[in-house]
């Protein structure tokens, strides 16, 4: 079973994935609060060293606005195809008190679903990045082959307005078609797949 440590703080979770020695960092929170994430993560036993890679769920806040800065530590970003053009859309609204850094563009590792395999595979990682759209257009999930689904702030189908309901309900097709049995979202606890 993969190890899987919950590092979030100021209500979004934020999940390590993988071995020690290389672990991915599923989001990341508001811009400016490093010191909280390093914090949560000395608590947890945990080092920023050990994170190799970032992948944000979507280009929303509290799920991102602290990318730039982990970059700046050496980690890798890993952008799903369907979300690159998400990205400079989180600057339009931020606001200059929030001192949100810029993601830059030209330094990521920008993949699509069969290479996202192929790179979680070189983290000792046995899973995919799938695009899953209902919260945000750039919404992505990491589902794992032993049936487990990081999908951000993907909500319920229950949950869902009315216009982004059949989207939803698409995006959660595709996580079920990975046999996922376990959720772990953006905010909030664990919870099985109904």
């Amino acid at each position: 079973m993969v190890n899987i440590v919950n590092v979030g703080y100021a209500s979004t979770n934020c999940y390590l994935v993988g071995p020690d020695s290389s672990r991915l960092l599923v989001d990341v929170g508001w811009p400016e609060t490093l010191p909280r994430l390093l914090a949560v993560l000395q608590r947890k036993g945990a080092r920023l060293r050990e994170i190799v890679a970032l992948l944000v769920t979507h280009y929303h806040p509290d799920h991102a606005g602290l990318a730039q800065e982990i970059k700046a530590q050496g980690i890798q970003l890993v952008v799903l195809q369907s979300q690159v053009a998400a990205i400079p859309d989180l600057l339009k609204i931020m606001k200059p008190r929030d001192h949100y850094r810029e993601i830059t563009l030209d330094d990521n590792l920008v993949v699509d679903t069969p290479a996202s395999r192929a790179f979680l595979l070189r983290l000792g990682i046995s899973g995919e990045v799938i695009s899953t759209p209902g919260h945000s257009d750039d919404s992505a999930t990491l589902v794992l082959d032993e049936g487990l689904a990081f999908t951000g702030d993907l909500p319920g189908p229950e949950q869902a307005t009315e216009e982004a309901r059949s989207q939803v309900l698409r995006s959660w097709e595709r996580i079920r078609a990975h046999h996922v049995h376990t959720v772990y979202p953006g905010h909030g606890p664990v919870r099985p797949l109904a």
